[in-house]
């Protein structure tokens, strides 16, 4: 079970979020992706719930009723301000613990490679749904076959290689995704790494497969305690 709070990090700025465990659990933040909201990890956020861990997953920025600036402003939607309202809404959560576990999917996800490699120190556990490292997805991008650049040409980055544990999900009918950006992540990860291909599963695991995706992200948050 879980329950639904509104958490306000700034002026004009209240987020929606699905909170399940203990007060003390240990915190895991998890960040939907593009079409998506907070329903999507329903089925993890009550599996860590149940675990004792301090689940968390907000409708983001611009996807919460009461924390939509001005599309038309497109410097409320910096990556940066992003990031820290993600910050900002598992300190509040998660009552100020100074590491948690991170779980990114799609966009989410983008987000998610940001703050580990920024502050490796307080994420103790990555797990990456859909997203490969933004490193190989650029080598894939590049790629003369125009593959991966058919994919997702909205996509450009630039980041240092990964020093967190993480744990990379990716279903192999994923129209988003193709296996040479999945695989080639191993190479971007200067920390224990762990690669789980789904056969048959698309873009949204954690919603086609959920008790599969829930057993992984317990088993790999599980290894590196908070």
């Amino acid at each position: 079970m879980f329950e639904v709070r509104q958490i306000e990090t700034a002026p004009g700025l209240v987020f929606d979020v699905s909170v399940g465990g203990p007060d003390d659990g240990a915190p895991v933040l998890m960040l939907h992706g593009f079409c998506v909201s907070r329903h999507y990890y329903t089925a993890q956020v009550e599996a860590l719930a149940a675990a004792g861990y301090r689940a968390i997953a907000p409708n983001q920025r611009g996807y919460a009723a009461g924390a939509r600036p001005d599309p038309k402003d497109l410097d409320a939607y910096r990556m940066e301000l992003l990031i820290r309202d993600a910050l900002d809404i598992v300190e509040a959560a998660g009552h100020g613990a100074p590491r948690f576990h991170l779980v990114g999917h799609d966009w989410g996800g983008s987000l998610s490679w940001d703050i580990a490699d920024r502050w490796p120190e307080r994420v103790a556990s990555l797990t990456m749904l859909s997203r490969p490292h933004p490193r190989a997805f650029l080598r894939a991008l590049a790629m003369p076959d125009g593959e991966q650049a058919k994919r997702s040409s909205h996509h450009k980055w630039l980041l240092a290689p990964t020093k967190v544990p993480t744990l990379y999900i990716w279903g192999d009918n994923d129209d988003t995704v193709g296996r040479l950006a999945a695989e080639g992540t191993a190479e971007f990860i200067a920390a224990p790494y762990r690669f789980e291909p789904m056969a048959g599963v698309g873009h949204y695991p954690a919603d086609q497969v959920p008790e599969q995706v829930s057993a992984l992200l317990l088993e790999h948050a599980g290894k590196y305690p908070v």
